[in-house]
């Protein structure tokens, strides 16, 4: 959501780009993987496949990237997959990296982490940019490469699986077609249309807790630490989570109490009178502009296989994690570089058909540790 009298796209530090809708293709088109959404997850995955020199179609209904900075921290594991895959670069030069955090109860200070980091160790813990960036540097990636074709505006309505190979209908402004795939990436999100078309349901825990996540900018020479606020004057009984990003946005996350409306809780006004007294308390007392905000219920959730038959299911689509912890990029990520690699070894004959077997316990396991 952004301020009245300003678009869902109309950010106060990031420029969308507008993608337009491809024209309809010849028919009868074969690809030997199809990817269906171009957020982290997918275009993660194409770039692993093309990496190991395998062809892929990435599709995406949207006409430009996500809005709101979203998932915003990035575990040392997903810098060393994008720097295999050739895509770091830019993601050095733009993330905030980090490796403490401390954590308040009622306005005291009580403890204090530091996440390991050795002087060999290439890149730092963890890293902060919003998800815009991400999926920017990503479809820069994606976009140079000769292996990936990305069609925006295209959304998959049907599909067909069988035994040797998928069919997926699609509609575009210029009209609908389908197409064939050996196999198929399901990167579509955690309301996947693909799991529901296929019949699959996530099953797990839904939480009681609810968190408005709001995006600030502001000048504040604090560090960038993980800030964690427990039982605070502004927001009693409840939790605050605060980190810095690049372009001097702030993100703030802080829960609502039981009971609480959320349609009231996501008004304007509330959000601002919210907002205000999160930064009063952390010693702001300069000026803030709102940029964004959204709600978020905590979920675990995931399907029981990863796998049905040849549609492989990634990120979100899989599994659904809460937001402590910043499990759900990371994990989508290492999704995407696991079966992208294994695809490419089996379409190129190098591996048997057997290795993909090992995608859903293995990417299961890690959700579930």
């Amino acid at each position: 959501m952004r301020p009245a009298g300003r678009g869902e796209y109309d950010s106060l530090y990031f420029s969308y780009p507008e993608f337009k809708a491809p024209p309809l293709p010849p028919a009868g088109q074969r690809h030997p993987v199809v990817i269906v959404g171009a957020g982290p997850v997918g275009l993660t995955a194409a770039l692993s496949l093309a990496r190991h020199g395998a062809r892929s179609l990435v599709l995406d209904r949207k006409h430009t990237f996500n809005d709101g900075s979203r998932a915003i921290c990035i575990a040392r594991q997903s810098f060393q997959i994008l720097d295999q895959l050739g895509a770091v670069a830019p993601f050095v030069d733009k993330a905030l990296g980090w490796r403490i955090g401390r954590s308040f109860y009622r306005g005291r200070q009580i403890y204090e982490f530091e996440m390991p980091h050795q002087e060999t160790d290439k890149y730092l813990p963890m890293y902060n940019l919003q998800q815009q960036y991400i999926e920017q540097f990503l479809w820069q990636a994606a976009a140079a490469s000769d292996l990936i074709e990305l069609r925006w505006q295209s959304e998959a309505c049907g599909i067909d699986a069988d035994d040797g190979g998928v069919s997926l209908d699609v509609t575009t402004p210029a009209g609908a077609y389908r197409l064939r795939a050996d196999y198929l990436l399901a990167a579509d999100g955690a309301r996947s249309p693909l799991r529901t078309m296929l019949g699959l349901r996530l099953a797990g825990e839904n939480f009681e807790g609810r968190y408005v996540i709001a995006d600030v900018r502001m000048r504040q020479d604090y560090p960038t630490v993980r800030r964690a606020l427990f039982d605070p004057a502004c927001n009693p009984g409840g939790t605050v989570l605060v980190h810095r990003q690049p372009d001097d946005i702030w993100r703030v996350d802080y829960q609502l109490a039981d009971g609480e409306d959320a349609d009231a809780a996501v008004a304007e006004a509330a959000v601002r009178g919210k907002v205000a007294a999160i930064l009063a308390e952390i010693g702001h007392a300069g000026d803030w502009e709102l940029e964004w905000w959204s709600i978020y219920t905590a979920n675990t959730l995931c399907l029981d296989e990863y796998r049905a038959g040849r549609v492989f299911f990634i990120g979100d689509s899989a599994h659904i994690v809460p937001i402590f912890g910043v499990r759900g990029l990371n994990n989508g990520l290492a999704d995407a570089h696991n079966i992208g690699w294994k695809l490419a070894a089996v379409i190129d004959g190098s591996a048997a058909p057997a290795l993909l077997d090992t995608y859903s316990p293995e990417r299961r396991g890690a959700t579930l540790d």
